[in-house]
């Protein structure tokens, strides 16, 4: 049985979400593979879901209640941060599921509390469990040396990520990895500039825009690490080892990827948990 390339939705699934939503990807997984992913996936996790997932946790001790803090994520401000917002929505999602399988917090300020030690948790188990459950490549280069999540004097959690040096040749290897795929990169870009208008999106311009950029600079070159992460879903395709299957949730840009590439695909549905709750009045 082939083994299973996780990417980051698949493997968030896993270790930060609900049980139904562990449920569906853990279908993704074929009986007898075994599912690992790399330290490029764990990276662009820390940067982006699991620093929302913080940022929820810390800004909760602006409210004195769960109404507040709820109706605080579903405010237009809210809006011009898609990614937080979705990533602080589904937080709620895996709260409400939980509170109804403990028959739930009896006070506004109780469920807020509940909330705080419940994002707690989710943090510093997932963090642990992308680790030390499956198994890792680092194909690309990526840091090893991420921090783990820690609570300050204060309660609130820090993980001081070095996103900063991204694009610098001496914290990574990226570079290498693109020029040892040169002809495999080029196939990613130009096929997918040929994709009809109507299937490229803005993540997708900037998916061609940030491989063509990394394609151009020599190897040793400083490059811009914004360039790095808008090439995410394609470097994390072009990682996975051949005869693997690729397990995303992402249809949408994983497909083109995986067809360019000649990589089988396994897409796994986003699960509901059993009650999503209501947007307070």
């Amino acid at each position: 049985m082939a083994d299973v390339f996780l990417d980051s939705s698949v493997l968030i699934g896993l270790v930060f979400r609900h049980a139904g939503e562990r449920a569906a990807c853990r279908a993704a997984l074929p009986p007898g593979g075994k599912a690992f992913s790399s330290r490029y996936v764990i990276f662009e996790i820390a940067r982006g879901f699991l620093r929302s997932l913080i940022a929820l946790h810390n800004y909760s001790f602006e409210f004195n209640s769960f109404a507040d803090l709820h109706q605080a994520a579903h405010s237009g401000q809210q809006r011009f941060r898609l990614y937080a917002m979705h990533t602080w929505l589904g937080a709620f999602d895996d709260y409400f599921a939980a509170l109804e399988a403990e028959d739930g917090a009896s006070s506004e300020r109780l469920k807020l509390e509940e909330l705080r030690a419940k994002l707690r948790g989710w943090i510093r188990r997932g963090w642990r469990q992308m680790g030390n459950d499956f198994r890792t490549i680092n194909e690309i280069g990526c840091r090893e040396d991420l921090p783990s999540p820690a609570s300050r004097g204060d309660q609130r959690i820090d993980q001081r990520l070095p996103d900063e040096e991204c694009g610098q040749p001496a914290a990574c290897r990226l570079q290498a990895f693109i020029h040892a795929r040169k002809p495999q990169v080029e196939a990613v870009a130009a096929g997918l500039e040929a994709l009809p208008p109507s299937r490229k999106d803005n993540e997708t311009v900037d998916r061609i825009d940030g491989l063509r950029h990394l394609l151009a600079k020599a190897p040793g070159e400083p490059f811009e690490g914004k360039k790095c992460y808008r090439s995410g879903d394609a470097l994390i395709c072009l990682e996975a080892p051949a005869g693997c299957i690729i397990a995303s949730k992402n249809r949408k840009h994983f497909e083109p990827l995986a067809r360019i590439l000649d990589k089988p695909l396994k897409v796994t549905e986003t699960a509901s948990p059993t009650n999503r709750g209501k947007t307070p009045d």
